[in-house]
């Protein structure tokens, strides 16, 4: 039941932030955050660029494919979690649509800065940051599920945790996002996963029930 709250709490602050950065995005509003973490981040040495170059591409196309493609294996032949399976990749494979149309309804242009790293359409939200947490929330949701050892789980929390921070730096510091597009991407994509998840719980109950003893 703790959890279960826990979740509705995360959720409702999720919502809360799209809908206070959307709003905002729409007004062609400034964001004092997007001033003052951009520029902590212009403090990062140069020698830096090609490693947050490296990390932001497990945030593309490559990068989540090749986990995506792991997991999925991981899933149909080893767990045989097939329902598991299609959220994950139906999760991704709408995700990314979903990402593209609310970029085209928002039409936010991306920072005036020079680019380290190519940069395709608009800026908000961040693509890296919305389908980085589709993928890597629901791959720790769905490992956690499977895996029984306690330490085994937060560690990959906490391994998805930093690389999600990571990928999100990585699209500030190379100038092709805003900080607001990063913490509106995570919070699309949380809201985004939430919901594949509560879909796959509920189509499992009901699968547990009809399937006969």
């Amino acid at each position: 039941m703790f959890m279960k709250n826990k979740s509705i709490i995360f959720l409702i602050i999720a919502v809360l932030i799209v809908l206070y950065i959307s709003i905002k995005v729409a007004l062609h509003s400034t964001f004092w955050m997007d001033a003052f973490i951009a520029g902590l981040f212009s403090h990062v040495p140069p020698k830096f660029i090609p490693f947050f170059s490296a990390v932001t591409e497990m945030g593309d196309k490559i990068g989540i494919g090749i986990v995506a493609l792991v997991m999925l294996v991981w899933l149909l032949l080893k767990k045989r979690n097939y329902p598991g399976a299609a959220m994950l990749a139906l999760s991704l494979a709408l995700g990314n649509e979903a990402y593209k149309l609310l970029k085209d309804l928002f039409v936010r242009p991306r920072p005036e800065l020079e680019y380290l790293a190519p940069a395709e359409g608009y800026s908000f939200p961040s693509g890296h940051a919305m389908v980085g947490m589709v993928l890597y929330f629901t791959s720790v949701y769905l490992l956690s599920e499977a895996i029984q050892m306690k330490k085994a789980k937060w560690l990959f929390s906490i391994l998805a945790s930093v690389i999600l921070l990571l990928i999100g730096a990585s699209r500030i510091i190379l100038h092709v996002h805003y900080p607001s597009d990063v913490i509106g991407g995570y919070a699309f994509g949380f809201i985004w996963a939430s919901i594949w998840i509560i879909l796959y719980k509920n189509f499992k109950q009901r699968y547990t029930k009809k399937r006969p003893s």
